[in-house]
């Protein structure tokens, strides 16, 4: 007897379907594939093909597999057992996960003696047959106007029966996941429990890859992105044992987004040590990242790493590209990654293609709104709320030169960019800003090295500090109560966490030269919703609804903001009519005229 023949066998427990889809998402479809005993129907399809099936009284016949589901398994099995024996996943869930692969190691599924097949038939049958040598399935889906053809070959055997040669057939894969691994990675899960978390191997999976932090911890974890049926994505237990926000798992599941379920299988497919008791052994998880790394080379290749900080900053935009994909637009604009959803991906494609498509080469409406949305959202922030030295400060320059490269062109992505750039009622705003000098004049300082690394264009010290000092003489204010007198002019969110980024201050050092401000009734002290501080110029404020920001009536027009007919609301903004300097020096000359904000 072999190890399989002697292992206890634990009783077969029944998962619903809604269990089992949600235990599988994002790795094999769930549409159609799962039921309350879709278990069983693996074991029936298994015993079919051995030989060893026969229908017992009441039983139903064997059915062929259902629509694309779980034949993508064979052989690829890694991102199952990853994720059974990851702690970041929900123990109802691990449940499923194990009693799933303790099933499969007992078909013939898992046996690399057997062959495989997958594939496409011209036909409208769907069929079972099976001889000496094995056996093949027809499956007709009416709606898909397709027929799906799979085959195994037994041991020995040559070729399985075939009612009529398909369109095509590809061999499965066969990699990580014999029976005995299967077998020895459940009894290990149930014995120890989930893996120890290694926060390090996650960072050095993000550092080679250039996924995010989250989307790096999400790989590893063996939950490589998903569809969004089952809600929530991740419930408080499996963030908890990340250590990421809601909101950045969100943007790392958009990020991951990108990839389909065959893909996040074939990623995961070998990256399991051959004995899986390695997993829990010190450094398991790190080789299980570097493995991972290389495999994530293998199909999308290696993109730049963004700065935590400026990734977290990236998050808050909002934008409909994911943050991840909006920082390598600025970060590698040649090779911008493809957002997800994007209308030029066909299916399959082949890795040696892929490389050719960038987030410039739009197809559609909905690609074209997404790059330019994202570029439109990403430059004034890269400009004025990233540091000097920030690498996607310093590659912004190159991606305003892609932009217009391609809206130059005369072709298809040149017509459907440039028709994303001018629709809605921003469009015009952004072609002019694009054009009238002001975007050249906004690179120039970006491109410029006046600011020392590190300091803000948004702290008019580093950028206009003889201004500064103009208005420090003039109030007879302390230079930090002037520099914070230039900001709430001027910057639309001037708020206290962001005002001590930009200055690098204390909290100390905010609240004196606040006091300086109360103190010559240059400002009120008030609390506003969505403001982020308790200072704000005297006179009517504009209230807005996310992601616009709210402000003081009086900055609005200063610096593009478009309100509502009575003024009470912030309709409008996206881009500064100049750069900071300029506009610093134009907020500084209204007061002087008696023109400044007043109760």
């Amino acid at each position: 007897m072999n190890e399989i023949d002697t292992a206890a066998t634990r009783t077969p427990r029944t998962w619903s379907g809604f269990a089992a889809s949600a235990a599988l998402q994002g790795l094999v479809g769930a549409s159609g594939c799962w039921n309350d005993d879709s278990f069983a129907d693996i074991r029936r399809i298994g015993r079919y093909i051995e030989g060893s099936w026969a229908p017992e009284p009441g039983e139903r016949e064997v059915r062929p597999p259902a629509a694309g589901s779980w034949t993508e398994l064979i052989g690829r099995t890694g991102a199952l057992a990853l994720r059974a024996a990851a702690p970041a996943t929900r123990p109802e869930r691990r449940e499923v996960l194990l009693d799933f692969l303790e099933m499969w190691a007992r078909t013939p599924f898992a046996d690399p003696a057997y062959r495989f097949r997958l594939g496409r038939l011209a036909g409208t049958t769907s069929f079972t047959v099976r001889d000496h040598q094995g056996a093949s399935f027809g499956l007709h889906l009416p709606a898909a106007r397709e027929t799906r053809y799979f085959e195994a070959v037994l041991p020995g055997g040559e070729a399985a029966p075939r009612p009529e040669e398909p369109l095509y057939v590809v061999d499965c894969h066969r990699g990580w996941g014999t029976p005995a691994q299967l077998l020895r990675l459940v009894e290990l899960v149930r014995e120890r429990g989930p893996v120890a978390w290694d926060v390090d191997a996650a960072l050095a999976l993000s550092e080679a890859t250039g996924l995010s932090r989250p989307a790096a911890a999400l790989v590893l974890a063996g939950n490589p992105g998903a569809g969004g049926y089952y809600t929530p994505f991740l419930d408080e237990h499996e963030r908890a044992a990340f250590g990421f926000k809601a909101g950045e798992l969100e943007s790392a599941r958009a990020e991951l987004s990108m990839l389909h379920d065959d893909e996040r299988l074939a990623l995961l497919a070998d990256v399991m040590p051959a004995d899986p008791v390695d997993l829990w052994g010190p450094g398991g998880l790190a080789r299980v990242a570097e493995r991972t790394a290389a495999a994530w080379a293998d199909q999308h290749g290696a993109r730049p790493h963004a700065p935590w900080s400026t990734w977290q900053a990236a998050v808050a935009l909002e934008t409909r590209m994911p943050a991840t994909h909006l920082c390598h637009l600025f970060l590698d604009p040649a090779n911008a990654t493809l957002p997800p959803g994007f209308y030029l991906r066909a299916w399959p494609c082949p890795s040696e293609h892929r490389h050719l498509r960038t987030a410039w080469d739009v197809m559609g409406d909905y690609d074209a709104e997404t790059v330019a949305d994202a570029v439109f959202a990403g430059l004034p922030w890269a400009y004025a709320d990233l540091p000097a030295g920030d690498p996607l400060r310093t590659g912004a320059p190159e991606a305003v030169h892609h932009l217009r490269k391609v809206l130059a062109g005369r072709d298809s992505p040149a017509r459907v960019l440039r028709s994303g750039v001018i629709r809605g009622n921003r469009g015009s705003r952004r072609w002019d800003w694009l054009a009238d000098g002001t975007c050249d004049r906004v690179i120039a300082r970006m491109t410029a090295d006046d600011l020392p690394p590190g300091r803000y264009e948004s702290d008019p010290r580093a950028c206009a500090p003889d201004l500064v000092a103009d208005v420090a003489a003039t109030l007879d204010l302390p230079e930090d109560a002037a520099a914070l007198y230039l900001q709430l002019l001027l910057l639309p969110v001037p708020s206290d966490r962001n005002v001590r980024r930009w200055n690098a201050w204390t909290a100390a050092r905010h609240k004196a030269a606040a006091a300086a401000l109360v103190a010559r009734g240059l400002v009120v002290e008030d609390r506003r919703a969505r403001a982020g501080r308790t200072l704000f110029l005297p006179g009517p404020w504009a209230h807005a609804k996310k992601p616009l920001p709210p402000m003081e009536s009086w900055k609005a027009p200063l610096i593009g903001a478009q309100l509502s007919a009575d003024g009470s609301e912030v309709r409008a903004f996206e881009l500064l009519p100049g750069t900071l300097p300029e506009l610093f020096t134009e907020a500084w000359r209204l007061v002087r005229r008696g023109e400044g904000p007043t109760a």
